[in-house]
């Protein structure tokens, strides 16, 4: 079932679940990550990283020209609100590294919200480069009745990965290109900001920035936020996708969404997920984004 519009998303709660999603990635980035694997493991690091990144950029600019002639087409034919969501998708996408399908999908669950009054404001924790917390921000603005963007990030990168985080035969993390070392994932404040206020124009009055490691902001803020609408989590790792869980989602309005963006790509953060689920004896349907997250509607 992919998650498209709002008569789908508002149908979610206690439907039964769906099996697990499977997530498998594109011919095109297999190719790539095996060619990328092989140059890793001969080249030395100061001809690797340059060739890495260069590739990197060549792919996203890919993605966003592909997303662009998505874009004409609904400034021709589509809907009104079609346009909206593809224009502010594609505006967003040079400060994401979530894929268009994963932008759409958080796009459809805040505005799902907003339309359907479901209490509480947005909260993301991983941040990045600030992109998906512009979208989401954006959206917040749109309700009457106000919400706030809550932002929590170490602002230095991904923490190490932990012994959970690695499949036992595989020895690796997850269906990266490029194993994810500390630091990975890096959008500093200075950078988030500047994406926010100063490109967007977002009010900071509206967007809260918390910095620090999760484990050390969540059981601080968490009573300081009051009910959420809308919990994306983009933080990877086993420890760091429990720990939001633990401490955010008892805060989470029923009807409201809760977003994993890893849950495909990285094995410890989807094992945190269903330990996270089975502990509490809940059953959720998952909805596949497209690209490797998923999100579903608390139940109640």
């Amino acid at each position: 079932m992919k998650f498209s519009s709002q008569a789908d998303t508002l149908t979610l709660a206690g439907e039964p679940p769906s099996e697990m999603p499977v997530f498998q990635r594109s011919p095109l980035i297999r190719i790539l990550k095996s060619l990328l694997g092989s140059a890793q493991s001969f080249l030395p690091k100061a001809v690797y990283e340059p060739i890495y990144e260069c590739s990197f950029r060549m792919y996203k600019g890919m993605l966003r020209l592909s997303y662009s002639r998505h874009v004409f087409y609904q400034s021709i034919l589509g809907s009104s609100a079609g346009r909206k969501r593809a224009q502010l998708v594609q505006s967003v996408m040079p400060y994401s590294l979530v894929g268009s399908s994963g932008l759409e999908a958080t796009y459809d669950a805040a505005t799902t919200v907003v339309a359907a009054a479901i209490p509480g404001d947005f909260v993301e924790c991983g941040v990045a480069q600030g992109g998906c917390s512009a979208l989401m921000a954006m959206v917040a603005k749109t309700d009457p009745n106000g919400r706030r963007m809550w932002l929590f990030d170490s602002f230095q990168g991904i923490p190490d990965p932990t012994a959970e985080d690695f499949d036992e035969e595989k020895a690796v993390t997850g269906e990266h290109i490029r194993p994810l070392v500390r630091g990975s994932c890096l959008g500093t404040k200075s950078k988030v900001e500047s994406v926010l206020f100063s490109k967007f124009g977002l009010s900071r009055d509206s967007v809260c920035l918390v910095e620090g490691w999760f484990q050390d902001t969540l059981p601080v803020y968490r009573d300081r936020i009051g009910p959420i609408a809308v919990l994306r989590l983009d933080g990877d790792w086993y420890e760091s996708t429990l720990c939001c869980l633990h401490n955010l989602y008892d805060h989470v309005s029923p009807g409201g969404y809760i977003i994993v963006d890893d849950y495909g790509s990285c094995f410890g953060c989807k094992k945190a997920v269903h330990e996270f689920l089975d502990s509490r004896g809940m059953k959720v349907r998952m909805v596949p984004d497209g690209r490797g997250g998923v999100l579903f509607s608390k139940p109640g």
